[in-house]
């Protein structure tokens, strides 16, 4: 039998949510309501790797076999067993570890987990078809039913598209901070090893809290830092593109020193620096990178400020040239 799914259809309004429902698309449903079951599955993959195959079938005793046989439960004990079962077809990719994806269960909701590792950028649909792309070595967790609480957990960097819904209130937490919102686009930065967090707002609103304080609400085009050693919140000059050109392939640096700049080049390069400290206070750098290497980018670094440097595969050594 010839394949009538709609697949550019189907991906191209996974694309773009909020656009018209396709026709084609709504035909394809009607015929059988398996075909809501492959939709179903189809946004699940397209929130982890962003595109979908050019051909999907779900067999879900073969999967669920697969999946039962990786999970130690007892039937009469685990009443959310069913649920599993349910949705096994749909997260056997996850289970089997595909896409740096992970998803596991509690007795009355479940959480998924999407990890962006360095040199990648991961886009991601949620339940209620907000979007949020996740920068090098960021981490995003959140329910997977967002029926009671829109509530994830970012860490890293992650810029935010969410969907309006005035009656269930969307929360993001990341590190010491966490962010109230009911539909609006931010980037919010909070990697483990940085001292400060970064969230700026390109439209809507967001209430900003600390210790559930609240202590900021922001407005659009405004960007704040909070330092997470002293537990002070302030403002600074900021460029607003600069902050989300990681979103569209392109890394602006303006008047960053060194050391904060090595932090953006291995999230963007996914490689490993290590640098001279005595580089570490040298002078301020401002370029844009697009499509340069990293051996590219190392050379115009150069005439910046006298370095050389050694590549050898993902560890890359940066000194201060002699004699400069």
């Amino acid at each position: 039998m010839t394949d009538q799914t709609p697949w550019e259809n189907i991906l191209k309004k996974l694309q773009h949510p909020h656009e018209p429902e396709d026709e084609l698309i709504g035909s394809w449903l009607s015929k059988t309501p398996e075909n809501q079951d492959i939709l179903n599955d189809l946004q699940v993959i397209y929130s982890i790797n962003g595109n979908v195959p050019e051909a999907f079938t779900v067999e879900k005793e073969v999967a669920w076999k697969k999946i039962a046989g990786r999970i130690n439960y007892q039937e009469k004990s685990t009443p959310y067993i069913k649920l599993l079962m349910q949705i096994a077809a749909s997260i056997l990719f996850i289970a089997l570890g595909v896409g740096g994806s992970f998803l596991w269960f509690q007795p009355d909701q479940s959480f998924t987990e999407v990890f962006s590792p360095y040199g990648h950028k991961t886009m991601i649909l949620l339940p209620d078809n907000s979007q949020v792309w996740l920068n090098g070595n960021s981490k995003l967790r959140y329910k997977t039913n967002f029926k009671n609480s829109r509530y994830v957990e970012l860490t890293g960097e992650g810029l935010f598209k969410v969907t309006k819904s005035p009656r269930n209130l969307f929360t993001v937490k990341s590190k010491d901070l966490k962010m109230e919102v009911y539909g609006t686009t931010f980037n919010v930065k909070s990697y483990p090893d940085d001292n400060q967090s970064e969230v700026a707002l390109v439209e809507g609103s967001i209430g900003l809290f600390h210790n559930d304080q609240l202590v900021k609400k922001m407005i659009p085009g405004e960007a704040i830092i909070y330092d997470n050693l002293g537990n002070k919140l302030g403002n600074s000059k900021f460029n607003l593109k600069q902050i989300i050109s990681w979103r569209t392939d392109e890394l602006i640096i303006e008047n960053e020193t060194l050391d904060n700049v090595i932090k953006y080049l291995e999230r963007w390069y996914g490689v490993e620096i290590t640098i001279d400290q005595s580089l570490t206070h040298s002078a301020k750098l401002s370029f844009k990178v697009k499509t340069e290497s990293l051996t590219e980018l190392l050379s115009i670094i150069n005439h910046i400020t006298p370095i050389t440097y050694e590549i050898y595969g993902k560890q890359v050594k940066i000194s201060k040239t002699r004699n400069s």
